[in-house]
């Protein structure tokens, strides 16, 4: 099964672990964009709390993203596909 963010015409997920590693370097790259917001301004605590949370889940749905599509060709998951059409 091939997965895509956003719709068809979205990227295709990669692999779990090409996830995971794009994750790490996007944290990495976030890390210092945030602390590099608290250092110039820290009443702007609040505003990256939630731009932490909102990358965080956008993560986390690539990683889902990513596991859909590693199991997406099994006999189970397509079973569950046919039964509930």
């Amino acid at each position: 099964m091939d997965v895509y963010l956003g719709s068809k015409n979205g990227a295709a997920v990669g692999s779990v672990p090409q996830t995971l590693a794009t994750v790490a370097t996007r944290l990495e790259q976030e890390q210092q964009h945030w602390r590099e917001r608290l250092q110039h301004d820290p009443t702007q605590f609040g505003e990256v709390e939630v731009a932490v949370h909102h990358t965080f889940q956008q993560l986390a749905d690539q990683v889902v993203a990513s596991l859909l599509g590693d199991v997406g060709h099994s006999p189970a998951l397509e079973q569950a596909s046919k039964k509930s059409c």
